[in-house]
């Protein structure tokens, strides 16, 4: 299994790409392609998907105002609208009957997306998980006349030339952060949606106990974050549980009405250049949260935000550049590609 895409739901779509370039900079997608409606069976949508080496952020407008997902823009305003999960095709089915069987909202059958020789299906956000889920592989053969739903869909997919050029230190999308009310029913439920165990929480550095994590923005929270191994553990799904009623993941679920919500993604940005990308971004007009890049006391990472306000209704949180150590089972400072130093990133070797 791997993590897919974040697929946002706005207005302009191509605004929207304009913005999303600015932010991840053209030196760090790796292709654009124009998506010309797009149907799942009951809606269809056009826009467009930048394609990264982590994970790949889609922008979707529907085509049709009225339709079911034009109400849902006009009621909830522009933001994320769901992720996408990439399996083989034997995974997909699967999980498809796993799910069925447990009586979770599931499509009926797969959809079969003709152009492109994929299928998916979704866990719709009335389930257990709270937010919209969509599973999709490429097939290695059809599912029988009566397996799948097919539709000769999109319309048009065409590669985009992007003629602008916005240069931005190294760059990877590798996260998405989910609130949710629950927290250990919502661990269960995504360890069975993941097919992988719980992972285990952010523990104390002297003690190894669990432990709630401060943000310094008003958030108290607990954390689990369940990797996707075949991207290296770098790309994750993050859950998050407040503990405060009053801080903004709380204030998130009650504006929802909702047991889950999907709140920000989460960015690395390279050590030695953040304090440059975080310049390039108030240069570029981005609503930049206070407090500004702060250094995290435990890992000594730093971190910030951008307001939702200026990235078409999603939260997004930029941190300095951490690789996983698998044998020591630790997170570690990724210096690859460090150009500014006093001390050889490679005294340790």
């Amino acid at each position: 299994m791997q993590f897919g895409s974040i697929n946002i739901l706005v207005k302009d779509p191509e605004e929207a790409l304009d913005t999303y370039l600015k932010l991840f900079g053209t030196n760090n997608v790796d292709q654009v392609l124009k998506i010309n409606r797009m149907s799942n069976g009951v809606d269809t949508v056009s826009g467009y998907v930048l394609k990264t080496h982590s994970i790949n952020c889609g922008i979707y407008t529907p085509d049709d105002p009225n339709s079911k997902l034009g109400e849902h823009l006009q009621k909830n305003g522009e933001g994320i609208h769901h992720i996408e999960l990439h399996v083989g095709q034997e995974e997909f089915i699967e999980a498809h009957e796993k799910f069925k069987s447990y009586g979770w909202p599931v499509s009926e059958k797969p959809i079969f997306i003709g152009k492109l020789g994929e299928a998916i299906f979704w866990i719709e956000e009335t389930g257990e998980q709270g937010v919209l889920v969509k599973f999709s592989t490429k097939l290695t053969k059809g599912f029988g006349r009566d397996g799948a739903v097919y539709l000769d869909t999109p319309k048009s997919i065409d590669e985009v030339t992007i003629t602008k050029e916005y240069i931005r230190p190294r760059l990877s999308l590798v996260t998405q952060v989910i609130a949710v009310r629950d927290f250990k029913k919502q661990l269960d439920v995504w360890s069975k949606i993941l097919s992988q165990p719980i992972p285990p929480g952010i523990l104390d550095i002297k003690t190894g106990e669990p432990v709630n994590v401060d943000d310094g923005r008003g958030d108290i929270f607990q954390e689990v974050y369940f990797p996707f191994e075949r991207q290296n553990g770098l790309t994750k799904i993050g859950i998050y549980g407040p503990i405060n009623d009053d801080g903004p993941l709380s204030r998130l679920l009650y504006a929802k009405n909702n047991i889950a919500a999907y709140n920000n993604m989460t960015f690395l940005v390279s050590r030695d250049k953040y304090q440059h990308y975080w310049n390039q971004l108030e240069e570029a007009g981005f609503a930049m949260l206070d407090p500004r890049p702060i250094i995290l006391l435990d890992t000594g990472n730093y971190f910030c935000f951008v307001h939702p306000i200026s990235t078409h209704g999603v939260a997004c949180e930029f941190v300095s550049y951490t690789i996983l150590n698998k044998e020591k089972g630790v997170f570690g400072y990724d210096w690859s590609d460090a150009t500014m130093y006093l001390v050889s990133p490679d005294i340790n070797d």
